[in-house]
């Protein structure tokens, strides 16, 4: 389970891109659930060991799952949970304290769907610039 920070302010959309397994990528600042951890909890440490912000997460906007198309090469399945969220200084600036975190920033509206986007949800991203969804949505089975 990975849980993902979905952080609008007037500088655009915030996201983060990484390089792993030599695939660079672009997606929401996050991470993993760990066993027992709310998903509140992994936002926060998430962000905060990962870019050095602090975040106040809100409600939950969105899932999606990302389902390997070929189990036998590469096995995985994971539930991708998305969470409206603040940043809790809004002047504070993200930093990367992982190797595999290529760049951060914040993007506009009509960038989201020329990006390489895991999982790939620009659609749902571009809409949130608006407003994000009133009930939670499931966004399907995407890779």
């Amino acid at each position: 389970m990975r849980v993902g920070a979905l952080i609008i302010d007037d500088r655009g959309l915030l996201l983060v891109r990484q390089c792993r397994l030599d695939r660079t990528y672009w997606l929401l600042p996050g991470g993993g659930v760990r066993f027992g951890e709310s998903l509140a909890d992994a936002l926060r440490r998430e962000l905060r060991e990962e870019l050095a912000l602090d975040v106040v997460p809100g409600r939950p906007l969105a899932v999606a799952e990302a389902i390997s198309p070929d189990m036998t090469a590469y096995p995985k399945h994971v539930v991708h949970v998305i969470l409206e969220a603040t940043v809790a200084e809004p002047a504070a600036v993200a930093r990367p304290s992982d190797d595999a975190i290529l760049e951060i920033r914040y993007v506009a509206r009509d960038e989201v769907a020329g990006l390489e986007l895991t999982p790939p949800i620009a659609p749902f991203l571009e809409r949130c610039f608006e407003a994000p969804p009133r009930d939670v949505s499931y966004l399907g089975v995407v890779w």
